[in-house]
């Protein structure tokens, strides 16, 4: 009976033991699930208090949008205003475009006498150069005029002061008594 005793008390306390670390395991287990719960839920306050900060953004935001759509509502006679302005523009720019083809047009139809014009002027530069060597010949004559011209008033001017001479020589002959012959 003794061997059937410490079978027995070797059961009970293998089973105490086994009972032992399987408690033990579920300790642990548990307290390793409470670490990853008390994380998660950590992790969800903050990510509350992040959805709690933007809420009150958004509320903060939505408390501005009646301020903003007055701000639309009166900015909108300016909108269509300048839409009014473009419009006008725009049937500017056409009575532009229409204007612009008239005096396209009319640029067109003076083309030919432009090229005209230009030919005869074409045609009077060439006759100018022809003229030139006329030009060149009159240019001696009236230099060898001029040299002439100052030849004789250098002439002119001795004749001059021989007359002036001979006045005053005269004059002084006048003033003497006339010798009989």
């Amino acid at each position: 009976m003794m061997v059937k005793a410490l079978k027995t008390w070797s059961l009970t306390w293998a089973i105490a033991i086994a009972l032992t670390l399987a408690t033990l395991v579920g300790i642990l287990i548990l307290t390793r699930d409470l670490n990853t719960s008390s994380e998660i839920f950590t992790d969800g306050v903050a990510q509350a208090n992040k959805v709690n900060h933007t809420t009150d953004k958004a509320n903060d935001g939505s408390a501005q949008l009646p301020p903003a759509n007055q701000a639309i509502n009166g900015g909108l006679p300016q909108v269509f205003g300048v839409i009014d302005s473009l419009n006008q523009a725009n049937s500017t720019l056409a009575t532009l475009a229409t204007d612009l083809q008239s005096l396209g047009s009319a640029l067109d139809t003076a083309d030919p006498s432009l090229v005209r014009i230009i030919n005869s002027a074409k045609g009077a530069t060439g006759s100018a150069a022809d003229a030139t060597g006329s030009v060149n010949q009159i240019n001696g004559t009236l230099g060898t005029a001029n040299q002439n011209i100052r030849t004789l008033g250098a002439l002119l001017d001795r004749t001059q002061q021989l007359s002036t001479i001979i006045d005053s020589k005269l004059r002084i002959a006048l003033l003497l008594p006339k010798v009989p012959r």
